[in-house]
């Protein structure tokens, strides 16, 4: 299995949730027999703000993406690089929702290449360990992995671990790539199609939809995960799926920030012009 070709991948965002945080890095290299072969990264210009706190993980700064290729510019060339060759990504449901997400925008046909998650294989492989994020098991193999949440040490760090779980399994008897496709079951790969909800809103949310897309504000009467329901003014920003539920992302006047709001939450909503009238 050693004798095939791998490519590691990792993405650095504005945060957590495509359809409203974007990439603002992407980061991958080939390698056979663990030794790296050729890479490609790129940073990319999310064309909105980072947020300080973000900046605080990964050190991405507005100055250093400015003028950098767009999101759906990335892609392309990330799309470009990978080929057909199989793909890895630690916690990669994270990684493949925004790349998919930008395929869902730009109406961009992504590659099928199959994604397997070290995260997962670490899990199932050295269930001794108390943590299996990608800090602490490149630390317990002692992997150089000094920049932490940034692409390409990222992306050398979950070809470490990839190494040692497909070490592990050459001692459990697993050796060939078709032993291994049995052994880890479904990989996932990039579906663009699952975001057909930001535009196939049930008719209920048709007026959620319209401001969304003008830029207006709604007045909403949400329901908080204590059952209790408030009245708060939001300035809608987007729509994303996340575990099969879909959410709405907006600027809340009652908290002062950012919110993420379920949307079967949300029991009545209205436009609003001002929401300094609240």
């Amino acid at each position: 299995m050693n004798s095939s070709a791998f490519i590691a991948f990792d993405t650095e965002t504005t945060g957590l949730y495509p359809g409203y945080d974007q990439l603002v890095e992407i980061a991958a290299c080939r390698f056979r027999n663990g030794e790296v072969i050729d890479s490609f990264q790129t940073l990319v210009d999310p064309q909105r703000e980072i947020s300080q706190e973000v900046i605080a993980i990964h050190g991405i700064t507005q100055d250093m993406v400015r003028g950098k290729p767009t999101s759906e510019e990335a892609v392309g060339m990330f799309f470009d690089y990978i080929g057909s060759d199989p793909l890895l990504a630690h916690n990669a449901p994270f990684d493949e929702r925004f790349v998919s997400f930008c395929c869902h925008r730009f109406n961009i046909t992504p590659p099928k290449n199959q994604i397997y998650d070290t995260l997962q294989l670490s899990r199932r492989l050295f269930p001794e360990f108390r943590s299996h994020g990608l800090a602490s098991l490149t630390d317990a193999f002692e992997i150089p992995h000094e920049t932490k949440h940034r692409g390409m040490p990222d992306v050398m760090g979950a070809r470490g671990v990839f190494m040692e779980c497909l070490r592990r399994l050459e001692r459990q008897g697993i050796k060939s790539w078709d032993e291994f496709r049995e052994w880890y079951g479904e990989p996932i790969s990039f579906c663009p199609e699952k975001y057909s909800l930001l535009v196939k809103l049930p008719i209920e949310y048709k007026d959620l939809k319209d401001t969304i897309e003008k830029g207006g504000k709604l007045e909403v009467m949400y329901e908080d995960r204590d059952a209790r329901k408030t009245k708060r003014i939001i300035e809608p920003q987007g729509l994303f799926v996340a575990y099969g539920n879909l959410y709405l992302t907006a600027y809340c006047y009652l908290r002062g920030a950012n919110r993420n709001f379920k949307l079967e939450r949300i029991h009545a909503f209205r436009t609003v012009k001002d929401p300094d009238r609240s």
